[in-house]
């Protein structure tokens, strides 16, 4: 039986948030919990709280060979094939490029309309667009860019169990209504009214607590040890197929 909820919001943006994704979706039937996907908007999120992406903060030229090595070391870790940083993450013009696909909100909020219409097609339409972006050589072009084209964007759906009809509509139309974008941003600001400054921020709350009195909040992809530790729940590493503690 749950005994708690872990909203998990989340920007398929984010490397770390593909990570995390992992994780949860490895997990949720060892720990007792409901877990809620919530997408979100990243860029919303780092305005709302004048956070800067980490390629753009001072010293980020000092901690690059950091940055590459702790990636690569996430790849063993995490037991996930990530792929380098797309070339086109940003556009040529920086974060603020609405060419780069820190400015694309279509895969955000395809994912809002299927959590609206399909809800039971989440998941997988979101281990999808993880995949696209960061794990999937062939979703690339010769520049290394990913190229997200509104046939991509239908596979996405058609392949988490959607009609091909269905995510026509869902791509040409749903994606631009009002509700689904109001949607989405009413779950950005709930996540920055709750605490998140960045992507993945995991909440962890007790189900019969409805004051949330003990409301957990987790940033990233490197806190579930201490997540398990808090909770009294089982770890045994990023993925329990391949646990990682040697004594």
């Amino acid at each position: 039986m749950a005994t708690h909820r872990v909203h998990f919001f989340y920007d398929c943006l984010s490397p770390f948030s593909c990570l995390a994704y992992k994780v949860l979706s490895r997990y949720q039937h060892i720990w007792p919990i409901q877990l809620q996907l919530r997408p979100f908007l990243l860029g919303g999120v780092m305005a709302a709280t004048k956070n800067q992406p980490p390629a753009m903060r001072p010293g980020a030229t000092a901690a690059a060979t950091w940055s590459q090595q702790d990636m690569e070391r996430n790849r063993g870790y995490f037991h996930v094939p990530m792929l380098p940083i797309p070339n086109n993450f940003f556009g040529p013009h920086g974060p603020a490029d609405k060419s780069g696909l820190a400015r694309d909100m279509r895969y955000q909020r395809l994912l809002t309309a299927i959590q609206m219409d399909y809800p039971d097609a989440l998941p997988s339409a979101t281990d999808n667009i993880f995949s696209i972006i960061h794990l999937n050589e062939q979703c690339r072009d010769e520049a290394g860019n990913v190229v997200l084209t509104p046939e991509v964007l239908e596979k996405v759906c058609t392949s988490a169990g959607i009609s091909s009809d269905n995510a026509s509509t869902l791509v040409s139309k749903r994606i631009n209504d009002v509700d689904v974008k109001d949607s989405l941003k009413h779950t950005t600001g709930e996540a920055v009214k709750r605490g998140a400054f960045g992507a993945p921020t995991i909440i962890v709350e007790v189900i019969h607590n409805p004051d949330n009195e003990k409301e957990q909040i987790y940033f990233g992809s490197d806190r579930f040890e201490q997540m398990c530790f808090a909770n009294d729940w089982p770890w045994a590493g990023p993925d329990p197929a391949h646990p990682t503690a040697h004594l």
